[in-house]
């Protein structure tokens, strides 16, 4: 099996890696995954009485420029922490403890719900925000958020399939409003702390025509395509670098319990006959950051029609059809190790309908190793009567 790795524009850096790997199996599929950093940010609008505001936005992937939060998290109320800093160190106090914070469309402001606050007279004010909004005494997992560290307990993507679990940039030292994004209020820059896939497939190719003329056809039908083990529980601790950035885990992935696993069955009702070009199977899958080496992996089950014209004037005949092959494939095959915090990640799935040699456009043709057994040499002692 072929699996390759292929870094997007979002790290150039890289380049393409293979690494061949032999199965028994004759039917081979290529794997590449197409990696790219998101980022959210927040944004203010001013007030002239000083109230305290929030300003949003969010990071676009292609553009690598701040975009409007509320272009996609316009009904998602996020939570905010804020402690006051005085003149003298005894003055410090909790501003803010786990308050929501929603848009106001009359406005155009995204402000504390149901109460207001004011820029004290005195003094700063430090934030953090995380993202959605959880209020306490509910059963949905809320980060433990301190001055210096944000703890996620037990999260299940399972359990809230869609949810996009974020967390801000801390900014300190502030007195007042400003414009920094797209509004009048408090910079919040926040970050997606799981990871997103997509997926496509497509055949790596569907007819050749060996040296001797004759040509072979191939045509390849997907009856499913599962992506198994995913990981879906784990906890996250982040804590402040010096610098005032979040220090995230080494390996930049959640720490998971082990056990708790699902499978991703993605839809493949829209798929035609697979061509050489892409075709789009379930994409901006939010899943648990972790590491790709506990088993990870995808199952394809294909038929596959294989055609065969002999140069000899018949035209093309229809000569083998294989119905439900299954072609299994470890995700920690390629060169991504993992699905990092922040990742938004496309795997292109390249099947090639028959054996294939070094390169997976390449199958391996036919030949024959042929050997002659020695001969059996028989004495036999027998009386003869003549």
């Amino acid at each position: 099996m072929h699996i390759i790795y292929c870094p997007g524009a979002a790290d150039p850096a890289l380049g393409c890696q293979k690494r061949v790997f032999i199965m028994k199996k004759f039917v081979f599929i290529a794997i590449a995954a197409l990696v790219a950093a998101a980022a959210c940010t927040k944004t203010e609008t001013s007030e002239p009485r000083r109230e305290i505001t929030f300003q949003v936005a969010r990071h676009s992937v292609l553009s690598k420029a701040n975009t409007d939060y509320k272009d996609e998290y316009s009904s998602v109320p996020f939570g905010a922490y804020a402690w006051f800093k005085g003149v003298s160190a005894a003055d410090n106090a909790d501003f803010m403890t786990n308050q929501e914070v929603a848009y106001v469309s009359a406005t155009n402001q995204w402000a504390p719900s149901g109460t207001t606050y004011y820029w004290p007279k005195s003094g700063k004010l430090d934030f953090i925000c995380y993202s959605p909004y959880t209020a306490d005494g509910t059963n949905a997992p809320k980060p433990v958020v301190t001055e210096t560290g944000i703890s996620y307990p037990a999260w299940d993507v399972n359990a809230y399939p869609g949810v996009d679990v974020m967390y801000a940039d801390k900014v300190t030292g502030l007195t007042a409003n400003s414009n920094t994004y797209y509004y009048n209020g408090v910079p919040t820059l926040f970050h997606h702390a799981l990871a997103k896939v997509s997926f496509q497939i497509s055949a790596s190719y569907l007819e050749k025509t060996a040296p001797t003329g004759d040509k072979t056809r191939w045509e390849i039908t997907v009856n499913s395509v599962v992506v198994t083990g995913v990981r879906t529980t784990g906890t996250l601790d982040l804590t402040l670098n010096p610098d005032g950035t979040w220090a995230k885990p080494a390996s930049n992935i959640w720490s998971n319990d082990g056990s708790s696993t699902t499978d991703l069955a993605l839809n493949v009702s829209g798929l035609s006959a697979l061509s050489e070009i892409p075709q789009n199977l379930d994409s901006n899958i939010l899943v648990l950051p972790q590491a790709l080496n506990e088993g990870q992996g995808v199952t394809l089950n294909v038929n596959i029609k294989t055609y065969r014209d002999q140069n000899d004037g018949t035209g093309e005949h229809l000569i083998l059809t294989e119905t439900g092959i299954d072609v299994p494939a470890l995700l920690s095959g390629g060169s991504l190790s993992s699905w990092g915090i922040n990742q938004n990640i496309t795997y292109k799935f390249t099947l090639s309908p028959s054996t294939s040699g070094p390169s997976v456009d390449e199958p391996v043709a036919i030949y024959f190793d042929p050997a002659v057994a020695d001969w059996e040499n028989v004495t036999v002692n027998a009386d003869v009567n003549l």
